[in-house]
C-alpha cells in the first residue's frame, strides 16, 4: 500500500449492476425460482402483464437513481473519485487510496420461508442443493417470453428515470430527453446480453473447501469490474467481496476471491435480511480471523433494506447453538416506532448489539470489524453533544471499541459541516475513537442523494492524520 489518504468505505457500481440483478430477481420470481429453483410455487406469465411482487418498485427506482447519477462505468467512476478529491482542500498533497465495498443485493425480497419451512440448518442445506447455480440465460425457445418481461422492466426503470429528471420542473428539457435515450440504449445492451449465447457456467470449483458457488450475472460482473480496477491500481485499490450467507457456496467465494484473489476484505449489509450471528457466516468468520481478513458491515439505521415485511432467519447464540429468528415488520413499528429515514428492517437487523453473539463467542473477540457510518450522523451529533437517547447506536459501537481491540468505525455517509467538530468532542471523551475511527465517502451512494463528492471531501480536510489514514492502515493490515 502506498501513502495516502483512505476511503475506507466506497462504491464504484452502476446501473447497469443493479439492472442485471433486477431482471435476474424477476425472472426466477414468475418462474417460481427466487431466490433459489426448488420446484415451489410456479408462476406463469398473464400475457405481457408479469404478476411481480408489488414492491419490486423499490428496486425499480433504485436502478433508474443509479442510471440518473451515476453515468459511469465502476472504472470511470473509480477515476471520478480520484478527480475530485484532487479538486477539494485534500489537493495533491496525498494520493488518494480506495476501499470499494461490493453490494449484494439480490436476496432483497427473500422472506425466508422457503427455509424455515423446513426443520433446521441440515434440512435447508439439502434444499440448496438442488438450487439454479448458473447466471441468469435465456435460450432461443424462452425469447419471446423474456422479451415480455425485459420490455415491462425497461419501461418501468426509464418511466422513474424520467420522474427523476423532471421533478421539481414544469416539463423536460432537451437534456433530460437524450440522456433518457442514453439509458435505453444501455438497458437494451444488457438485455441483449442475457440472450446471447451461454458462455462457460459461472462457478467455483476447487476453492478450500470445495463445491459449487451461486453467480447471479451482476453480482459477477460486479466481481469481474473490482479485480479488473485492482489490477490496474494494485497499491492504491482494495475491493472488499460482498457476502450474504444466503447465497450458495459463499464460504468458497471467500476463499477464492479474498483468502487466496484480489479481494481485500469482507463486506456485510444486514440490512437485507440477516442477523450477523447467521450460522452460515461462521466458516466465513474463522477464515477472516485465522487469516487477518478485516469485515466491513453497515450500521446505519437507514440504508437499502429489505423489502420484506416479514423474515425467517437464524441466529447462532455465543454457546453455538442455532435458534428460529422471526421479524414482522408491522409489530416491530409497533413497539419501535422508526424516525424519518430510518427502516424497520435496518433498525432489526444492523443494530450493533447484535454483534455481541458473535463477538463474545470463544475466540471470536479477535475479529476485525468496522462498524460502517459510526451509527448514522443523527446519532454521531445527539452522542456528541451529550443527548444520546437509551439505544443510541454511536454509543453502543464506542462501547464496543472499549471492550474489543479490533472494532474499528468509519463516517461514511455522515455528510455536513458539524461533523469533524462532533467526531472531536467524542473523540475527547472517548480517546479510543482516536484510535480507531477512520474516514469514508459511501461514494456513490452520496451521489444519489444530492451530496457532491469534492464537497463531501471539503468537510474532513481537518480530520487527523490517523483517522484519514493510520487507523485504517491497522484496519486494513493483513499478515
Amino acid at each position: 500500500m502506498k501513502n495516502g489518504n483512505i476511503d475506507v468505505h466506497c462504491h464504484l457500481f452502476n446501473g447497469k449492476f443493479a439492472f442485471e440483478e433486477l431482471l435476474e430477481i424477476g425472472w426466477r420470481w414468475i418462474h417460481g425460482e427466487y431466490p433459489y429453483a426448488d420446484g415451489q410455487m410456479r408462476r406463469t406469465t398473464r400475457g405481457i402483464r408479469l404478476p411481480l411482487p408489488p414492491f419490486i418498485k423499490k428496486m425499480i427506482t433504485y436502478t433508474a437513481n443509479l442510471f440518473e447519477t451515476v453515468t459511469r462505468d465502476p472504472a470511470g467512476n473509480y477515476k471520478y473519485e480520484t478527480e475530485c478529491y484532487r479538486k477539494s482542500g485534500f489537493g495533491r498533497s496525498e494520493p488518494l487510496i480506495s476501499v470499494p465495498l461490493m453490494m449484494d443485493i439480490y436476496f432483497i425480497f427473500d422472506d425466508g420461508a422457503g427455509h424455515a419451512r423446513r426443520s433446521g440448518i441440515g434440512a435447508m442445506s439439502a434444499a440448496r442443493k438442488k438450487a439454479s447455480l448458473g447466471q441468469l440465460h435465456i435460450d432461443e425457445k424462452g425469447h419471446s417470453e423474456f422479451d415480455a418481461f425485459a420490455e415491462e422492466m425497461k419501461g418501468l426503470v426509464l418511466q422513474a428515470v424520467s420522474e427523476r429528471a423532471s421533478s421539481g420542473r414544469r416539463a423536460a428539457t432537451a437534456t433530460d430527453a437524450k440522456r433518457k435515450k442514453s439509458v435505453e440504449k444501455e438497458l437494451d445492451a444488457i438485455i441483449g446480453e442475457c440472450k446471447a449465447p451461454r458462455k462457460a457456467p459461472s462457478r467455483v470449483r476447487g476453492g478450500a473447501r470445495g463445491g459449487d458457488v451461486q453467480m447471479t450475472r451482476g453480482y459477477r460482473h460486479h466481481i469481474e469490474a473490482l479485480r479488473e480496477i485492482k489490477q490496474a491500481a494494485p497499491d492504491s485499490v482494495f475491493p472488499f467481496l460482498a457476502v450474504d450467507p444466503r447465497r450458495i457456496g459463499i464460504d468458497s467465494l471467500v476463499d477464492e476471491h479474498v483468502l487466496r484473489g484480489d479481494f481485500h476484505g469482507v463486506k456485510l449489509y444486514c440490512p437485507l435480511g440477516y442477523l450477523p450471528s447467521h450460522p452460515d457466516l461462521n466458516p466465513v468468520f474463522r477464515t477472516c480471523i485465522d487469516n487477518g481478513i478485516p469485515v466491513t458491515a453497515h450500521t446505519s439505521p437507514g440504508g437499502f433494506p429489505s423489502q420484506c415485511g416479514q423474515i425467517r432467519s437464524f441466529r447462532r447464540k455465543k454457546d453455538g447453538v442455532v435458534v428460529p429468528v422471526f421479524f414482522d415488520k408491522d409489530d416491530f413499528v409497533k413497539q419501535r416506532k422508526p424516525e424519518k429515514g430510518e427502516s424497520a428492517q435496518s433498525l432489526f437487523f444492523a443494530d450493533p448489539g447484535n454483534w455481541l453473539d458473535v463477538l463474545e463467542s470463544a475466540g471470536y473477540g479477535r475479529l476485525k470489524v468496522n462498524f460502517a457510518h459510526f451509527g448514522g450522523e443523527d446519532y454521531i451529533g445527539a452522542f456528541a453533544d451529550g443527548k444520546a437517547k437509551p439505544g443510541n447506536w454511536t454509543a453502543a459501537i464506542v462501547e464496543l471499541m472499549e471492550r474489543f481491540e479490533n472494532v474499528y468505525a468509519d463516517v461514511a455517509y455522515c455528510p455536513g459541516s458539524k461533523m469533524p467538530e462532533y467526531i472531536g468532542k467524542i473523540a475527547a471523551r472517548h480517546p479510543v475513537v482516536a484510535e480507531r475511527l477512520m474516514f469514508g465517502t459511501d461514494y456513490v451512494m452520496i451521489m444519489i442523494n444530492g451530496c457532491g463528492l469534492t464537497n463531501y471531501f471539503n468537510e474532513y480536510t481537518g480530520l487527523t492524520s490517523a483517522m484519514l489514514r493510520d487507523n485504517a492502515v491497522k484496519f486494513l493490515a493483513r499478515p
